[in-house]
C-alpha cells in the first residue's frame, strides 16, 4: 500500500452539528420545510447540489441554495458551537502516517475546494495530503472520478491504494475505481451498510483503523 485516501466528514472530522445547522438555516431562508437531521446526515459525502435536490425536491431553487450554503458554513465554522472537529485520535494518526516515507495521503470529499481547504488549514493538515479531491473537481461520489484523479496526481496504481470512508458512497466509489476500501464505524452509515456496499473491512475505532492500515486489513 502506497496511497491512503480519506473521506473528510464522518471519517476524519465530526461535522454533525455544522451540517445540520447549515441545512436548517438554508431551508429556512428559502421558506422550505427543514429536513430531519437523520435525512441530512444520511446524504453526507454526496455533492451539495445533489443533497439539496434530494432533500428539497427537484423544483427547489437548488442553485441559489447552494450559493447560500457556502457563506453560512464559513460563518458557522467560526462558532465553536458548530465548528467541525477531528475525531479523537485522528490527528495523531494522520501525523504518524504523514511521517512515513513509504506512504502518501489523499482526501476525497463531497465539499468543494473553497470549503475543504480552510478546514484542512485550520487543523494544520494541509501539508499532510499530496492530493485533495473535491466536488468541484470531479463528479459526485460514488462516481470513481475523485479516486482516479487522486491516483493520477499521486502517481500510484489502483492496486497500491486504499479508500477510507464512513458511507456507502465512499465504498462504492472505491469499488468503481478498483481500489481497496475500509469503512469506519463512527460515521454516518452503519457497519452493515458498509459491508453490503463492499467494504473489505470496517474499523470500529481509530486505533483499530491504525492497525488495519499499518498491519494489513
Amino acid at each position: 500500500m502506497k496511497l491512503i485516501i480519506f473521506d473528510f466528514d464522518g471519517t476524519l472530522a465530526d461535522s454533525r452539528k455544522l451540517i445540520i445547522e447549515a441545512h436548517r438555516l438554508v431551508f429556512l431562508r428559502f421558506g422550505l420545510p427543514v429536513p430531519k437531521p437523520e435525512a441530512s446526515l444520511a446524504l453526507i459525502d454526496r455533492s451539495l447540489e445533489l443533497v439539496l435536490e434530494e432533500l428539497a425536491g427537484p423544483d427547489a431553487p437548488v442553485a441559489a441554495m447552494t450559493a447560500t450554503y457556502q457563506p453560512i458554513v464559513k460563518h458557522l465554522r467560526a462558532d465553536p458551537a458548530f465548528a467541525d472537529l477531528p475525531f479523537a485520535g485522528v490527528d495523531d494518526l494522520l501525523r504518524e502516517l504523514g511521517r512515513r516515507n513509504d506512504l502518501r495521503l489523499g482526501i476525497a470529499t463531497g465539499h468543494i475546494s473553497s470549503a475543504i481547504e480552510p478546514a484542512l488549514e485550520a487543523f494544520g493538515w494541509r501539508n499532510l495530503f499530496c492530493t485533495v479531491q473535491s466536488a468541484d473537481k470531479a463528479p459526485s461520489k460514488p462516481h470513481p472520478g475523485m479516486i482516479l484523479q487522486a491516483l493520477a496526481e499521486a502517481g500510484i496504481a489502483a492496486a497500491d491504494a486504499v479508500m477510507v470512508g464512513d458511507t456507502t458512497f465512499d465504498i462504492e466509489m472505491a469499488r468503481a475505481a478498483g481500489v481497496a476500501a475500509i469503512g469506519v464505524g463512527w460515521g454516518y452509515h452503519t457497519r452493515d451498510r458498509l459491508v453490503l456496499a463492499g467494504a473489505d473491512n470496517v474499523a470500529e475505532t481509530v486505533a483499530d483503523l491504525r492497525r488495519r492500515l499499518l498491519d494489513g486489513w
